[in-house]
């Protein structure tokens, strides 16, 4: 056979594939009344009969090759026009029907790889489906455009839509958080977080993938050429450069009237139920123009100086006892207790923080992040700001806080009282901007994973919480000064697999041997922070040296995709407002190795530890913290909509005083971290 005549063949075969599914399609929905979605669930779930019917017709098509044949040398003598519009036809049912086959697996992601949900989904939201389609088209049409080559362009552009979904589903299955745009400036850390999450893609996906590339690839090669001029592909280069402009940023171009006729309502404040409503595609590209932080309603000058001074009459009575010990903060990778599992240990993982936590200040942590996003809460630990005003989805550390050259912090605050101030984190210095972060929040000094002087590893190959703990020993018996110290372990961080450690002492019992696996080696990696943290206790006492140690973990761990090992152990509650609590709630722990009031927090949220630690060393607060004060006073723990008052009930209604805090809270945090910053000389102290 030569070229010319496979050329022929493979493209009978191509147009007959498409006839015979166009018919089939045709029959089921016409003849058997069904509706679209019932067709592709028909496709899977009876999927040798869907392949027996099509390869009933397109014999019957292919049966008419010769007949064919004659009809396109006609017209390519007589009517060669019918071919250009045939060749159109045909290059849009190609685009066409891969634009639906990877919606459809956008929301086959979506719904965690349930075929039953996905069809669901498409049977309810049949608009914002194929409104979703059509913009995946006008992407494949762009695409084309530039490439020139129908079938590179449609290869590429599936494999990357394709990867793009998986990295939803994983963020999803583990995180039980969409995929954001945002999540893309983490892009250039890849080699920092492929090590973590490898464990969760395995080997078959990716030669499967691979081998889909090649034979795709080299059928490329013998497929017949199907292009168009380049003038008509400049045309339509153009066309779709403003289609997909006025598509994706639709909420400010002609394209919102079409998007609201389709039932998109895109819902900013829960970004679970707007990627459950709208599907993958529309909760992705809403937050493509979202702000971080909306402005306040009514932000100026005078608004927000007349807030900030209704909060400086308390400053103004507080008083300062003149001691100046070193203050800690140690947010510890995953720091949880693994006991509130339903499922039985032969030791208590975590007994030396436990026991200490009986004599000391200690409480829980509402945590703003589940299985993830550490440097969330370390923002508002350090900060005193809440995520709860941001948009969801939102980094600061990616995008809010560079573009500030100077934010008022802990860190500032303490340098102003005279301490040094030093952060410690045995990752990478450029993961979540660090490097860039930490200057704009005052620190002196950054020590990361190149830095360190203490850089032993385990626990898949990360440095553990010994050398960590030997690191901020070290920098404490080093400077005269009083330091301010904030350390970020990263000892347990996912994945868990058995390599990590070379024994597990602590014997788990009470789930599958899979699971129990998993829950092993993160026992073990609890166990072993909590004989740092003792270390730690054990020499500041040798020290002698004033020291204050706030301790807690930043989240819960990922224990298995979709919370299995939680559900299994028992964990699991089915009503989503408790589960917003038992899925982000850590432990909290104030040490002090000199006498301090001991505190029964309860539940509170990282933004208020600094005004805590002030009240307990007597030292002075900046007004921004008796704000803060107010406002825990209502409100001692807040999470998104979730807040919790005094008696650690959830609240369902606000009082007036309650919201107008709240507001007051809002448009300062608003002011100090995207707007101009009128209330800083007003809420922080100057340098002494």
């Amino acid at each position: 056979m030569n070229k010319q005549s496979f050329h022929q063949f493979t493209l009978l075969t191509i147009v007959n594939s498409i006839l015979s599914f166009l018919v089939l399609f045709s029959y089921k929905i016409f003849s058997d009344g069904i509706k679209i979605n019932d067709f592709f669930l028909w496709m899977q779930f009876d999927t040798k009969k869907f392949a027996i019917y099509l390869f009933i017709l397109f014999l019957a098509f292919i049966s008419t090759a010769k007949g064919q044949r004659k009809i396109y040398n006609k017209l390519k003598e007589k009517y060669t026009w019918v071919l250009v519009l045939l060749k159109y036809l045909l290059i849009f049912l190609i685009l066409l029907g891969a634009s639906i086959f990877i919606n459809f697996y956008f929301q086959y992601f979506q719904t965690l790889k349930d075929p039953l949900l996905t069809h669901q989904w498409i049977g309810g939201h049949i608009k914002p489906f194929f409104a979703g389609v059509l913009y995946l088209l006008i992407i494949y049409i762009l695409i084309f455009a530039l490439v020139g080559n129908i079938y590179i362009s449609t290869l590429t552009t599936s494999l990357v839509l394709l990867i793009i979904g998986f990295i939803h589903y994983n963020k999803l299955n583990l995180r039980g958080e969409p995929l954001y745009p945002a999540d893309y400036t983490q892009i250039n850390h890849l080699k920092d977080v492929i090590p973590m999450v490898k464990e969760y893609i395995s080997m078959n996906q990716v030669i499967f993938l691979v081998l889909i590339v090649l034979v795709v690839g080299t059928l490329i090669v013998f497929l017949p050429k199907l292009r168009i001029a380049l003038w008509v592909r400049g045309l339509i280069l153009v066309a779709a450069l403003i289609m997909i402009y006025s598509y994706t940023y639709f909420p400010n171009t002609f394209m919102k009237a079409f998007v609201e006729k389709n039932n998109i309502e895109i819902v900013k404040w829960n970004q679970t139920y707007n990627y459950q409503t709208n599907g993958f595609l529309f909760g992705f590209v809403s937050n493509l123009h979202v702000e971080g932080f909306e402005e306040p309603e009514g932000y100026t000058k005078q608004k927000v100086e007349d807030t900030a001074r209704k909060y400086l009459k308390s400053a103004d009575n507080s008083s300062e006892t003149g001691k100046k010990p070193n203050i800690i903060y140690l947010m510890s990778e995953t720091f949880w207790d693994p006991t509130k599992l339903n499922i039985s240990f032969s030791e208590d993982p975590i007994k030396n923080v436990r026991e200490l936590m009986t004599k000391h200040t200690s409480g829980q942590i509402l945590s703003s992040n589940f299985g993830g996003g550490t440097a969330n809460v370390e923002f508002e630990a350090l900060t005193g700001f809440t995520m709860s005003f941001l948009n969801e989805g939102a980094i600061p550390y990616q995008d809010l806080v560079p573009q500030k050259k100077f934010i008022p912090t802990l860190v500032s605050d303490l340098e102003n009282k005279g301490y040094e101030s030093l952060a410690i984190h045995p990752g990478s210095k450029v993961f979540y901007k660090r490097n860039l972060v930490y200057q704009t929040l005052g620190f002196d000094e950054f020590l990361d994973e190149g830095t360190m002087k203490h850089t032993e590893r385990t626990g898949a190959a990360l440095i553990n919480d010994e050398s960590f703990t030997q690191e901020i020993l070290d920098n404490i018996k080093n400077h005269e000064k009083p330091m301010f110290i904030h350390g970020v372990s990263i000892q347990n961080h996912m994945p868990y697999n058995e390599k990590n450690y070379p024994e597990y002492p602590i014997e788990v019992s009470g789930l599958h041997p899979d699971s129990i696996s998993q829950v092993k080696v993160y026992t073990e990696g609890l166990r072993r922070s909590d004989l740092a943290f003792k270390y730690l206790v054990d020499q500041l006492e040798e020290i002698g040296e004033p020291t204050v140690v706030v301790f807690w973990g930043d989240h819960l761990p990922v224990l298995g995709g979709d919370y299995s090992i939680y559900k299994e152990a028992g964990y699991h509650d089915k009503d989503p407002k408790v589960r917003e609590l038992k899925y982000f709630e850590t432990p909290l722990l104030i040490y002090s190795n000199f006498e301090t009031e001991k505190y029964d927090l309860n539940t509170i949220s990282p933004y208020y530890l600094a005004p805590v630690v002030y009240d307990m060393i007597g030292q002075e607060k900046p007004g921004f913290y008796h704000l803060l004060d107010q406002v825990r006073s209502e409100i001692p723990a807040m999470k998104g909509i979730t807040k919790l008052g005094n008696d650690q009930e959830l609240l369902t209604k606000l009082t007036k005083e309650q919201e107008q805090l709240l507001d007051d809270y809002k448009l300062i945090q608003y002011d100090l971290l995207i707007g101009n910053q009128y209330s800083m000389e007003l809420l922080f102290s100057k340098k002494k």
